[in-house]
């Protein structure tokens, strides 16, 4: 999968923008916003909409 434009925290639904990407996934990254660290704790659009469609 090639890097997505930004990933959306889980904790405060901000965008991040800013994000280091290996191996198809997320290996580093900080909401600005609320300050999770947790890659674990982020999402893609497409991952937000497949949840919000259960």
């Amino acid at each position: 999968m090639a890097s997505p434009e930004y990933l959306i925290c889980l904790e405060c639904e901000s965008p991040c923008y800013t994000f280091e990407w290996e191996d198809g996934k997320v290996s580093e990254i900080l909401c600005q916003v609320c300050g999770n660290d947790d890659p674990e704790q982020f999402a893609h659009s497409d991952e937000i909409d497949a949840m919000t469609e259960m």
